[in-house]
Parts: C-alpha cells; sequence; structure tokens
C-alpha cells in the first residue's frame, strides 16, 4: 500500500537522529557542543581523540543534521543546530538515568567514589537561597561561561578557582556548576573550597539545564538571592 511504503520512508528519515545517537563519542560531543560552539582541534583535545576520529563523528552528526557549522578565519566551528536537539539529548539522558538500572549504579558508585554527599538540583537552588546567603559559581572555563550561563553567576574557572578563592565573599553557601549531571569540574571545585573550610555545594544541573527548563516555562530564568 502507498500508505505504508510511506510510512516506512518516513521513520527511515525520522531514524537518521537515533542512528547518530548510538555512539558514546557522539554522544559526548553532542554534550559538549551543548555549552558552546568548538572547533574539531578543540573538541579533539578535549576528548583525548585523534582529529580524523573527531572529524569523522561531526560529519555524522551534521549529517544528521543535530549540529551546524559556522567559519571563523581558517578554523570551522561546530553548535548544536538548534534547541529541539537540546532537549533530545536531555530526553535521552533522562530515560537511561530513569529506566537503566545499570545507568544508576554507575551514577551511584561514582558519587560515592567522589565522596559526594550532597547536591542541588536548579529547584533546591531556588528554596536554599530563599533561606540562606548563596553564590553561585560557573567552574567551566571562560569562553564557555562567555558563550551562556545562568544568571547571577559568577565565572571561576577550577583552573583559576585555587588562586581567587580569598575573593570570595564570606558568610556565603558557594554552589559550584559546571557542564552538568556527568561533568566532574564541579566536584573538584567543592574539594577545593571544602578543604579551605569554606562551605560549598556542587550543583547538578549545569548552563544547558537551566536554559532547557526556561524553554519549558516560557519565562524569564530561575531568580535567587545571592546576597
Amino acid at each position: 500500500m502507498v500508505s505504508e511504503s510511506l510510512k516506512e520512508k518516513i521513520y527511515k528519515e525520522l531514524s537518521r537522529g537515533t542512528r547518530a545517537l548510538s555512539n558514546p563519542k557522539r554522544m559526548e560531543l553532542l554534550d559538549l557542543l551543548s555549552n558552546k560552539a568548538w572547533s574539531v582541534e578543540e573538541l579533539s583535545k578535549e576528548l583525548s581523540m585523534s582529529v580524523a576520529n573527531t572529524s569523522q563523528h561531526l560529519q555524522v552528526l551534521k549529517s544528521a543534521r543535530l549540529v551546524k557549522t559556522s567559519r571563523e578565519g581558517n578554523f570551522i566551528f561546530y553548535s548544536i543546530a538548534d534547541d529541539r536537539v537540546l532537549r533530545l539529548i536531555a530526553a535521552v539522558r533522562e530515560l537511561g538515568f530513569s529506566r537503566y538500572a545499570e545507568v544508576e549504579k554507575l551514577i551511584t558508585d561514582f558519587k560515592v567514589h567522589k565522596n559526594i554527599l550532597e547536591s542541588l538540583t536548579l529547584d533546591d537552588l531556588m528554596k536554599r537561597s530563599a533561606k540562606e546567603k548563596i553564590l553561585l559559581i560557573d567552574v567551566r572555563p571562560r569562553d564557555e561561561y562567555q558563550a551562556g550561563h545562568i544568571p547571577k553567576a559568577v565565572s571561576v574557572p577550577l583552573s583559576q578557582l585555587k588562586k581567587k578563592i580569598h575573593q570570595l565573599p564570606k558568610g556565603k553557601t558557594i554552589v559550584a556548576y559546571c557542564r552538568g549531571p556527568l561533568c566532574v569540574m564541579a566536584v573538584e571545585a567543592v574539594k577545593i573550597l571544602q578543604g579551605k573550610k569554606i562551605k560549598a555545594v556542587r550543583m547538578e544541573d549545569g548552563y544547558v539545564e537551566w536554559k532547557l527548563k526556561q524553554l519549558e516555562t516560557i519565562g524569564s530564568g530561575p531568580a535567587f538571592k545571592n546576597g
């Protein structure tokens, strides 16, 4: 039947996106690209992968129209195609976190190994900011902060944190965030701060999670009191 043929063709086209997501390295690339635009060389270094392999994975993502490119001088930069891709990545992650026992165990083991006793979500941050003075710090590299960050967050890259600890205000709870639930930069930041007897907590959510929340509410970002 014509209708069956049409359905088969449409499903075949729709599967292009899921096929592109079927490789763990491509999912990791999308996670990075969710935060800012990257060149092939930058991504290759970040993932400790050859430029050739990185480029190959990016071409698959581009062919599936999950990423787009732009040119700056002699460099080609890759970025997420649009906000719908962010929703797709979030949906895949949420499905895995909630439905796959193996993923849940990996995350639990990770938290035990990193000695993560407490962590916050964006909603938790809202509630705590009503009770205590909060300073939200973004510990990602500065270029990621400049590409987009949670309102009122202060940029304190992890690589500079030890030098800038004395600049942090006293009497506030420091909440550190980075690239999201699978990022370890905020974990390391909290360890450094707590080692200096500073009250600090890791936030699991990152800028992308905040952005998705805004897309859901179609309103302004979550406001919190930072004293």
